[in-house]
């Protein structure tokens, strides 16, 4: 794969399956065999970069290239036969900030470990500069969707060409995706499955059924089985969400059933318009301000479309319906109860599945579904946080509305006089 046309690829193994060592060989191949060679190579942290850095040293130290490389710290150097200076460098993703690099390889460590998208976002962006230049990931599966492989994960499996057979994943495109993992259907208990799943000869089912007897289950399943969202409870199949990207615009007139969810003021606040065939339009808004910007915001709309339902969640936004009531519009109250959310959650699930809902792939409302996980209660699963800082209101405000939009309010009907 890496040696094919595509300029961005990942390739995803669960743990000890040569991962880092295959990075170091491919960074030193590309910079002793490619003109004007420039190779960055980004690992999780600076002790990962260490760590990735002394398996390209010890590389380096072999007699037949010992003569070739100079060893610096965290970097490698090589002259080329006409004079010219190559460089190898091992970078943090929580270390400065990557921009400015013009290399023509970038090589992603253990990318799921890496906690923002500054590396990734320097390293993509970066391939502009030059038409050779190429991205190569190679990594775990990641523990949480709302990630920076979580969301190229997202992105690789909304390819059409994506699909699973037994333990491999594949996607060619745009970006180029290769992935072993366990199916969903498959136990973790199914150690031939597992072994399926690391297709390294020297991890055998003595090892797998030893690390799941002394692991627990979640890192077992997300290290050693590459489940992905392992740890959160993933409420949506990878891909799903963004294969509903389209064209959602909502002109003016139209019918929107209208889901208003306030948070405090270190939540968002987000209002979303859904209409009878489920396109979405999403505002959020931050801060103890918000309710009154939400307000002003719903009564914008009201303006501008025909507004069948205002459903709201009356947490912090009572008084403010009651004002939007006084108005004429009709505001009706959906309380985040276990008794409400369960089958509005599943009835959002069931839209996004059989891609009936278009979305505008607002960035915001990206944010806060990637940031929701399915939590089981006694009365099935619900949308809930993946973890307490998660944003996930204008996912919560869409299964509000979306509820609503798919159960309109009948009209009243004259039944006969007393």
């Amino acid at each position: 794969m890496h040696f094919g046309p595509e300029r961005e690829m990942a390739a995803i193994l669960p743990r000890g399956n040569a991962k880092t060592t295959l990075a170091a060989l491919i960074g030193l191949h590309h910079l002793l065999t490619v003109d004007g060679a420039a190779v960055t190579v980004g690992a999780a942290s600076r002790d990962q970069a260490r760590i990735c850095f002394e398996r390209m040293r010890g590389f380096a130290r072999h007699p037949a290239l010992e003569d070739l490389l100079v060893v610096r710290h965290l970097e490698l150097r090589h002259e080329d036969d006409v004079g010219d200076l190559r460089l190898l460098r091992v970078v943090a993703s929580d270390g400065p900030r990557a921009h400015g690099l013009s290399s023509s390889l970038y090589i992603g460590d253990e990318v799921w470990a890496w906690k923002t998208d500054d590396l990734l976002e320097a390293m993509l962006t970066g391939l502009i500069k030059r038409a050779d230049a190429k991205l190569l990931m190679i990594s775990t599966a990641a523990a949480l969707l709302d990630s920076p492989l979580g969301r190229l994960r997202a992105r690789a499996m909304a390819q059409p060409t994506a699909k699973r057979k037994g333990p491999v994943v594949e996607a060619r495109g745009e970006l180029a995706w290769i992935e072993w993992s366990l199916p969903e259907e498959a136990s973790l208990d199914d150690m031939a499955a597992v072994k399926r799943a690391n297709p390294a000869p020297w991890i055998t089912r003595g090892d797998l059924r030893r690390q799941r007897g002394a692991v627990a289950e979640l890192p077992f399943a997300q290290l050693h089985a590459g489940r992905w969202g392992a740890r959160e409870g993933a409420w949506l199949p990878a891909g799903a969400w963004q294969a509903c990207a389209g064209n959602a615009t909502i002109e003016d007139g139209e019918h929107v059933w209208l889901g208003v969810d306030v948070g405090g003021s270190r939540a968002a606040s987000a209002v979303v318009a859904v209409t009878a065939d489920l396109r979405v339009e999403t505002t959020v808004f931050q801060g103890d301000g918000a309710v009154l910007e939400v307000a002003e915001h719903v009564r914008e709309l009201a303006g501008r479309h025909t507004v069948r339902e205002v459903a709201y969640d009356p947490w912090r936004f009572r008084s403010e319906a009651l004002r939007l009531e006084e108005a004429g519009l009709p505001v009706v109250e959906f309380p985040q109860s276990t008794t409400r959310m369960v089958p509005a959650s599943e009835r959002l699930y069931s839209a996004v599945v059989e891609r009936r809902l278009t979305h505008s792939n607002d960035p915001a409302l990206n944010a806060h579904v990637a940031g929701a996980i399915a939590k089981q209660t006694p009365r099935g699963w619900r949308l809930d946080k993946s973890e307490r800082a998660a944003q996930i209101d204008a996912v919560v405000a869409l299964a509000m509305a979306l509820e609503r939009a798919e159960q309109p309010a009948r009209p009243a009907r004259l039944v006969g006089w007393v």
